[in-house]
């Protein structure tokens, strides 16, 4: 009777240690679930943080062009290292001075500018040369143009060498056809120097 009783009793010991075991396991296993769980979120609440640290780089703006201003005769503007005001224009069939003549050809009339400019450089320069100098050009309806002839004529702004801080006040020819001079559509004039430019409104 004895034995029997002790065999049952340890039968009971044995699955009860047996439970205990399996829910230690089922509470392990349950732990490991619960921290994997909580290692995701983590991640994904770390994955979020990122993104929402990360700021998007706004596109740099590029620099605005300066905006070209259109001037007329009569007003002073700068261009490069240059005060320039365009006094008058007119259309003639030639140029002269008290030696020299310079003629259009045969169809053609002399666009006759006149200037007065001032060198604000440290340099003495010319106003505008073969090499360098003012680019300048006369664009008619938008879209025909016209660059400057250079003369052997005095005043004419090509052979004149002009000091710093002094004035001269001379002329740029271009030859353009008789229709450009008889016409009334539009006429302007384009500077260069450099970067600096500047359109003059002829008509």
């Amino acid at each position: 009777m004895r034995k029997a009783s002790l065999g049952i009793l340890l039968v009971a010991l044995l699955l009860l240690v047996t439970a205990c075991g399996d829910a230690s396991s089922t509470s392990t296993g349950t732990q490991n679930a619960n921290a994997a769980v909580k290692d995701q979120g983590t991640e994904a609440n770390a994955n979020n943080e990122q993104t929402g640290e990360a700021v998007a780089e706004e596109p740099a703006k590029e620099p605005e062009a300066p905006k070209e201003v259109t001037y007329k005769t009569g007003d002073k503007f700068k261009l490069g290292d240059w005060e320039v005001v365009l006094d008058s224009f007119e259309f003639n069939q030639k140029v002269s001075d008290e030696y020299f003549s310079s003629s259009a050809d045969e169809g053609n009339k002399f666009l006759i500018l006149n200037y007065t400019v001032t060198n604000e450089g440290t340099e003495a320069d010319n106003f505008t040369s073969m090499i360098g100098g003012v680019d300048m050009k006369a664009v008619f309806q938008d879209k025909y143009e016209y660059k400057y002839t250079i003369t052997l004529i005095d005043k004419d702004l090509s052979k004149e060498s002009i000091k710093p801080l002094s004035s001269k006040t001379g002329f740029v020819v271009m030859e353009v056809p008789d229709t450009v001079a008889t016409s009334e559509d539009s006429l302007i004039l384009k500077l260069k120097d450099d970067k600096d430019k500047a359109t003059i409104n002829l008509r």
